[in-house]
C-alpha cells in the first residue's frame, strides 16, 4: 500500500512546502481537494513546476463546477507541467452545495455524471469529442500536448463504484473505514485502485484531538453518502474514523487499511504544527 499526503492549502507556497516535505518523507503522492481555499488546479500546476518526483492529484474536482472541455484542458495542462504525474479525481458534489450555494438542479446526479464522463473521457484521451445528451452536449477539440492524466472517481455507493471500476482507474474515498473498504468498496469496485483519505494526528491528548476533528468535520455525518459509509463502519462521529494517538498507533491503523485491500492512504494531518510534523515523521519511509 502506498502512502500519500492529503492537503487543503490556502497559500500556494504552503502547498509547495508540504508537497516537498511529503516527497522527502517518501510519500508517493500529494492530493488537494477543490474546496473554498486556493484553486486546486492552479495550486497543483505550481507544485508540479517546483516539486519533482511525486505524484499529484485532485481529490476531488466537482463536475458541476465546469464544462468537460475546461476540465480536460486544465487536467491535461497540469499533466503536461508535471510530466505525466497528474491524476484527475472528479465526483459529484453534495445536494446542499449544488442547490443551496450554486442554485443548480440535483435531480438524477448519477445519470448526469455518466453523461459528463461521456464527454470528458474522450477529451482527456483523444482531445476531441462529439456527444449529445440530455444534460451534457460537447462538440469540441482541444490541443494540449503531453500525457493524458489518469482518472479516478469519488464513489461510495454501489452504482458509482461500479462506474469507477468500469470507466476509471478506481475510486477516491473519504470518511471510509477499513471494514467498509473490505466489505463494500472492494466488492463493488472490482480490481480498481482504492485511495482512502484518512485523518491522522500523533498526540498524547486524544480527547482534545477528537473534539477538534468532530468540530472541523461536523458537516460529513449530515451528508447521506458519508452517513451511509459511517454507518457501515459503525462510526458515530468523524473522529471514530481518524487515526489518533502515538506514532505506533498511527502505523497500526494504516496497517488495517492495507489488510482491507486499500491501494493508497492519503493522510490528512489534523493537528497543530508540532503534531503535524510528528505525524509525517511517523510515516517517514514507511512501507506497508
Amino acid at each position: 500500500m502506498e502512502l500519500a499526503l492529503f492537503d487543503s492549502p490556502s497559500i500556494v507556497d504552503h502547498a509547495v512546502a508540504n508537497a516537498q516535505a511529503a516527497k522527502e518523507a517518501g510519500l508517493s503522492r500529494y492530493w488537494a481537494p477543490q474546496v473554498m481555499n486556493a484553486d486546486t488546479m492552479v495550486v497543483l500546476g505550481v507544485v508540479a513546476s517546483q516539486v519533482s518526483d511525486i505524484g499529484l492529484g485532485t481529490s476531488v474536482m466537482a463536475m458541476q463546477t465546469m464544462m468537460p472541455q475546461t476540465m480536460a484542458q486544465q487536467a491535461r495542462t497540469v499533466s503536461q507541467i508535471s510530466g505525466g504525474r497528474f491524476t484527475l479525481g472528479i465526483g459529484v458534489n453534495h445536494e446542499p452545495v449544488v442547490t443551496g450555494m450554486w442554485g443548480l438542479p440535483w435531480d438524477k446526479p448519477y445519470s448526469r455524471f455518466v453523461e459528463y464522463l461521456d464527454a470528458l473521457i474522450p477529451l482527456i484521451n483523444d482531445q476531441q469529442v462529439s456527444v449529445s445528451g440530455q444534460w451534457t452536449t460537447q462538440r469540441s477539440q482541444i490541443s494540449v500536448p503531453g500525457d493524458a492524466p489518469d482518472l479516478m472517481l469519488a464513489a461510495l455507493g454501489p452504482k458509482m463504484l461500479k462506474l469507477a471500476g468500469e470507466r476509471a482507474s478506481g475510486t477516491i474515498t473519504w470518511m471510509t473505514g477499513p471494514n467498509t473498504i473490505r466489505d463494500h468498496i472492494r466488492p463493488n469496485l472490482g480490481d480498481g485502485s482504492i485511495v482512502a483519505g484518512v485523518s491522522a494526528v500523533v498526540t498524547d491528548d486524544v480527547e482534545s484531538s477528537r473534539a477538534f476533528i468532530n468540530k472541523a468535520l461536523a458537516i460529513y455525518p449530515t451528508l447521506p453518502s458519508y452517513r451511509a459509509v459511517m454507518d457501515r463502519e459503525g462510526a458515530e462521529e468523524p473522529a471514530d474514523l481518524a487515526l489518533i494517538g502515538s506514532a505506533e498507533q498511527i502505523v497500526d491503523g494504516l496497517g488495517r487499511y492495507a489488510e482491507a485491500g486499500t491501494t493508497e492512504v492519503a493522510i490528512s494531518r489534523v493537528g497543530n504544527d508540532a503534531q503535524n510534523e510528528a505525524t509525517l515523521e511517523a510515516v517517514r519511509g514507511l512501507k506497508i
